[in-house]
């Protein structure tokens, strides 16, 4: 029988939230949360296309269940810094240790390492990981609409958003489309990616943007490794992406995420073998 990774992911994430909980309270991180006052602008950065007309969401990313290690000694303040360089709008620092090799000491050490807004890429469960995430630095949230009923997934945006933090809201299905659109999310991560088996489909996403409530802003995910790639999305009407495996595999990051921005034409275009 095929690995549902999703299910797996979830619930050891309760464990982990259960063993973390022994070592400070929510009460004191909610303290800690509404200290900030130093939110980057992660919506109003993607929600109109940069200079080229595409905004790169450049991803931290160590392993992934399916692909096992994909950089296992990247360093997330150099690696944030010269996403930077490359022109990135934002920095992803994905923060699961036991499926992804992340620690939420990543994101602090990336957001340090440069002036970009960054987003927690985590599987969101609970109020306690919000105010975790906005006591550690990060100006937005992955929140993903499969692993949450209505009720929670609301309950979880309007706290992110009351401690000054945006949210990424992630779907997969048409059902998630409206689960979505129901709880007001402005700025909503369409991934191609399905979680429980890890296939990836570049159409789905240019399936699901026309689904998308008035004023919502997509994001397409998971994918994403060339200039075309990007092209077919820019016809839909989509002119951000998140970007992470392609990236961390190239030889240089910053020359990668140029191409993808189709920035520096004697820049040999990702994927072409260029060093």
């Amino acid at each position: 029988m095929p690995t549902d990774f999703l299910k797996q992911i979830v619930k050891h994430k309760g464990r982990e939230i259960s063993q973390a909980r022994k070592g400070i309270g929510e009460g004191r991180l909610a303290e800690l949360a509404r200290q900030r006052s130093d939110f980057r602008p992660f919506f109003e950065t993607l929600a109109r296309p940069g200079g080229t007309g595409v905004n790169i969401i450049a991803e931290i990313k160590r392993a992934s269940p399916s692909k096992g290690d994909i950089s296992p000694d990247l360093d997330a303040s150099l690696t944030a810094a010269r996403y930077e360089d490359g022109g990135a709008a934002a920095v992803s620092v994905l923060t699961d240790p036991a499926y992804f090799k992340g620690r939420l000491e990543d994101l602090t050490a990336a957001r340090s390492a440069c002036s970009l807004p960054v987003l927690r890429k985590e599987f969101i469960i609970s109020s306690y990981q919000v105010y975790e995430s906005a006591a550690a630095g990060a100006d937005a949230i992955l929140l993903i609409a499969r692993i949450l009923t209505a009720e929670k997934l609301g309950r979880l945006y309007a706290l992110c958003r009351d401690l000054g933090m945006d949210a990424l809201v992630e779907i997969h299905t048409p059902e998630d489309a409206q689960t979505v659109a129901a709880c007001g999310a402005r700025l909503v991560g369409i991934n191609n990616r399905n979680l429980s088996t890890f296939e990836t489909d570049i159409a789905t996403a240019l399936d699901l943007v026309a689904r998308l409530a008035p004023g919502q802003v997509p994001v397409a995910a998971s994918g994403i490794s060339s200039p075309a790639d990007i092209q077919r999305n820019l016809k839909a009407g989509i002119f951000n992406f998140l970007v992470g495996e392609s990236i961390v595999r190239s030889d240089d990051p910053v020359r990668f995420i140029r191409g993808l921005m189709g920035v520096n034409a004697g820049v040999p275009s990702p994927g072409s073998g260029a060093a």
